[in-house]
């Protein structure tokens, strides 16, 4: 249950943290079409992280919730991926 809980929160976090810097980066970034080479290594960076994010939150999830709670989180899935992945996804398509 708890190994459930951990890739869940994984890949919630992951898709959050993602989104965040690339709303945050958006403000800076020159377009894609400027530099073509340059604008490949924010994206990377931003991969990283986002790894390093998603990781930190499953081990949490893996060692630091009880099986309860980890059943719990795993009941309300169906409604929480929507609601969390949709509106980062909307807000990167809003972003050039």
């Amino acid at each position: 249950m708890n190994l459930a809980a951990a890739a869940l929160c994984f890949a919630l976090i992951c898709c959050l943290s993602y989104a965040g810097q690339r709303l945050w980066d958006a403000r800076t970034e020159p377009a894609i079409g400027t530099v073509t080479l340059q604008a490949t290594i924010p994206y990377y960076w931003r991969l990283a992280i986002t790894a390093l994010h998603g990781l930190g939150a499953a081990a949490l999830a893996y060692w630091g919730l009880p099986e309860s709670a980890a059943e719990r989180l795993l009941r309300v899935t169906p409604w929480l991926v929507p609601l969390v992945v949709l509106p980062a996804a909307i807000a990167m398509l809003m972003v050039p």
